[in-house]
Parts: C-alpha cells; sequence; structure tokens
C-alpha cells in the first residue's frame, strides 16, 4: 500500500491533483499536465513554477515527457494507479465490494493519502498567493513610479517650453527694438532730404525772383553783366538734389515668417513618444474609448451599445431639442474630445453608405449647407465608405480612395504632429486607406454621418 501511495504521489500533478496527463517536466524538475501548466502560464504575467517559482524567459516550449507517460501507463496497467471513480473503500464492518478486480483501500489510508494531496494543493496555492500579492505591491510600485516620473517630465517641459516662450519674447522685442531703430534712422534721413529740398525751394523762389526783376531791367549792359552769375547759381542749386536708398521691412517680415516656418516644421516633427505606430498592437497601445453624445444625434439617428452605435431609422427619436443636435444632418459627435495620440476603429454595416468623420467642435448644426456637412467645410475631415469603394473629403474637395474594402474601418489620430490615418482594418491586418498632415488647432471629436435607413456605425470597444 506504501509503494501504491508513493507512486501515486509521485505521478499526481500538482496543479490538478489528478495523475499527470500528457505529462511535462520542466528545467527545474517540476512535472506538471501540459493542459494545467499552459492554462496557469495563459493566466501570469511572468512564466514561472508554481512550486518553486523559479522564473523563465522567454516562455518555455514544453514538450512531453514520454519517459514519464509510459509510466503512468504502466502502473495504470499494473494497478498500481487507478482512476479515483474506480476506488472502492471498505472500513471495519463494511461489505466487500461487488465490482470485481477494483482493488480496495481503508477509508483510514485513503484520507491520509488524499490529506497528503490537499495539503500539497494548499502549498500551492499558498505559493501562488504570496506571488500574487508580490505581482500586486510590485505593479503597485510601477505606478507610483510612473506617476512621478510623469510628473517629473511635465515640470520639467514645462520649465523648457517657458523658457522658450521667453526666449522668443525676447528676439521678438530685440527685432521690434531694431524695426524701431532703423524706422528712425531713415525718418531722419528723410527729414535731412526735406529739410535740403526746403532751402533749395527757398533758393530756388528767390532766383526766380531775380531773374523776374533782372528781365525788367531797362540798362543792357546792366543785364548783361548779371546773366553769368544768376546761370552758375542754377546749375549749384541742381547738383544739390540728391536721393538715398532706404531700408525695405518687407525683409524682415520675410526673415520672420520663414523662422516661423521653421518652428512650425521643428514642432511637427517633434515626436515625444516615438515613431508613429506599425503594428495593430502598435495602434492598439493608443485605443481610445469613443462614445456618441446623444445631445448631438440627429433625431432620426437610433443610439445603442452605450452609446456605441448609430443607426438611421425613418421614424424620429424622442430626442429633446439642444443646441448641440444636428437638425438637418444624418450625424452625431462623440461625447470626448480627442488630443494627443488616439486609436478607434468603427464597424459600417447596413446598405451602407457610412462617413466616418471627424470634427471640431464648432461646425454648424443646423442648415442644409456645406457648412454642416462632415468633410464639405474646414472643420472636419471624413471618409466615405460603401460596399464598394471608399472616397475622402476635405474642404468640400473629394479625393478617391483606393484600398481593401472592409467593414471595420480604423482611425489613427496624432494631434499633436498634426497627422490623420485611415486603415482599412482586416483579419487583425491593417492596410493604410489616406493620410492627412495639416495643422489642427482645437480639439477634435469622432463623428459617423450614416446615409441610408438601417446603415448603422459602431464604435468597437478595443480594451
Amino acid at each position: 500500500m506504501a509503494q501504491r501511495a508513493l507512486s501515486a504521489d509521485a505521478l499526481t500533478c500538482p496543479i490538478c491533483l489528478e495523475t499527470l496527463k500528457d505529462p511535462v517536466t520542466l528545467t527545474c524538475g517540476h512535472s506538471y499536465c501540459m493542459d494545467c501548466i499552459q492554462t496557469n502560464w495563459d493566466q501570469e504575467v511572468r512564466y514561472s513554477c508554481p512550486q518553486c517559482r523559479e522564473i523563465f524567459t522567454p516562455r518555455p516550449v514544453l514538450a512531453k515527457n514520454t519517459v514519464l507517460a509510459n509510466l503512468v501507463e504502466e502502473l495504470k496497467t499494473t494497478g498500481l494507479i487507478a482512476p479515483p471513480a474506480d476506488h472502492c473503500y471498505a472500513g471495519p464492518g463494511d461489505v466487500s465490494c461487488d465490482h470485481q478486480g477494483h482493488h480496495t483501500v481503508s477509508s483510514a489510508a485513503e484520507r491520509a493519502h488524499r490529506q497528503k494531496q490537499l495539503e500539497a494543493k494548499r502549498a500551492v496555492l499558498q505559493q501562488n498567493l504570496l506571488y500574487k500579492e508580490t505581482e500586486q505591491e510590485r505593479l503597485r510600485q510601477e505606478a507610483q513610479d510612473i506617476s512621478r516620473s510623469a510628473q517629473t517630465a511635465v515640470q520639467r517641459s514645462g520649465d523648457s517650453f517657458r523658457e522658450m516662450a521667453l526666449l522668443l519674447e525676447k528676439r521678438r522685442s530685440e527685432v521690434e527694438q531694431q524695426i524701431r531703430s532703423e524706422e528712425q534712422i531713415q525718418l531722419k534721413q528723410v527729414q535731412e532730404l526735406q529739410d535740403q529740398l526746403q532751402r533749395d525751394v527757398t533758393e530756388l523762389k528767390r532766383s526766380i525772383s531775380e531773374l523776374d526783376t533782372l528781365s525788367l531791367t531797362p540798362d543792357h549792359n546792366q543785364f548783361l553783366l548779371l546773366c553769368p552769375s544768376l546761370s552758375t547759381d542754377s546749375e549749384k542749386t541742381e547738383s544739390r538734389l540728391q536721393t538715398r536708398p532706404r531700408t525695405d521691412f518687407e525683409d524682415v517680415t520675410r526673415a520672420v515668417s520663414a523662422l516661423r516656418d521653421q518652428l512650425q516644421l521643428s514642432l511637427r516633427e517633434f515626436n515625444m513618444f516615438g515613431p508613429e505606430p506599425r503594428s495593430r498592437e502598435d495602434f492598439l497601445r493608443y485605443a481610445s474609448d469613443v462614445t456618441l453624445d446623444p445631445n448631438t444625434a440627429y433625431k432620426q439617428l437610433s443610439l445603442s451599445d452605450g452609446n456605441r452605435r448609430a443607426t438611421a431609422m425613418s421614424k424620429q427619436q424622442s430626442y429633446p431639442d439642444h443646441p448641440d443636435r444636428f437638425v438637418d444632418q444624418c450625424q452625431i459627435l462623440s461625447t470626448e474630445g480627442l488630443t494627443g495620440r488616439c486609436y478607434w476603429e468603427v464597424e459600417c454595416s447596413g446598405e451602407y453608405v457610412v462617413y466616418i468623420a471627424v470634427s471640431y467642435r464648432d461646425i454648424k448644426r443646423r442648415g442644409t449647407g456645406n457648412e454642416c456637412i462632415f468633410g464639405h467645410n474646414d472643420k472636419s475631415w471624413a471618409l466615405r465608405c460603401d460596399k464598394n469603394s471608399y472616397s475622402f473629403y476635405f474642404n468640400r474637395v473629394e479625393s478617391q480612395v483606393s484600398g481593401p474594402i472592409s467593414g471595420i474601418i480604423g482611425v489613427y489620430l496624432d494631434h499633436s504632429a498634426g497627422a490623420l490615418s485611415f486603415y482599412s482594418v482586416k483579419d487583425k491586418t491593417m492596410s493604410l486607406l489616406h493620410r492627412v498632415q495639416t495643422t489642427f488647432t482645437q480639439p477634435l471629436f469622432a463623428g459617423v454621418c450614416c446615409y441610408y435607413v438601417g446603415d448603422t456605425g459602431k464604435f468597437l470597444k478595443l480594451r
């Protein structure tokens, strides 16, 4: 009986406390059912042995321990291990088992065996508890470190931006002083020219008066005597008329404008969090939980799924009047304003013609003109989707878009970089449809427009 119990203990999985099935042995020497250890690791942050807690990096590739599996089968065949359901317990005074060929053990011996199993399982659970509590403390500490690091980054970056603002203000003041100084120099030059011209005008008027007097002189000799000197004075007066070049302040304006453009380009290229995401897993790091604002919904749009789904209906819904509501366009905006890096996905269904859009909050809400329609003004951008094609609209300009047709569209926004991208998402594969590079001056709101009754746009929950 002791040999039987020892064999059963050695071949028992510490996780499920049953005989090993498809046994695997870790490098630390402990053995488990393959399904048990795989399931355990699927729920863990790090991969470790549930008994000794040795950590494995990367996740080990498990292979069946054929020697251990053969031993299990051999012991089952010889009867030293039997399935739990086939055990028959016979205590003192009990009737003998009616099932021929089954091994019987006393209830006390079985109790001792099961007690050892319970103790082993409790030890494993206790180790798991300790590990989980340790992980909880580690994650709590990690969260505190992230918050401290973020606060330090906010303070230091704020200081740097304030220093840059002071430098720009100082340079602006210097440029203004230089312009004003040059202005005074040129005004002084102009004043000097004006004074010179005034003296010349006075001198010319005097000369003209003398000529007029001379022309009336009756004495011919005196007239001839005075004429040469008048001619010399006239040439001298003309020689004093001069002009001076002046500075063109447009050069300064162009130089400052060029500096502004360089700064805008540098700010656009400045990326705090590394390159743009490439894989869907990268994009999902920036997943935004987008919900739709009922106060903006056109009255024939029905909301469901926690205000994530908008469906065009034939009848008006019972929405109250609200200044934010679209009155004449079958459109709706999100509750949340979007800045920074954001990613969301919209599933289109129905006939369907669905516009997936982003818009500034101050887009017009009432009227049938372009100022209210997504993509037909300078306050919104929209991708038109149907079952056969795509097209992009901004400020009434249509751009044809090619790409794989899919019912799910991913939208990526990098607000500070002025980047807006639309992707076709199919089988977790993302294909770029259209990209916008601009400068966003306000927070953006996600939007959807459903063209036909039954058309639906659903903002998917990504996490």
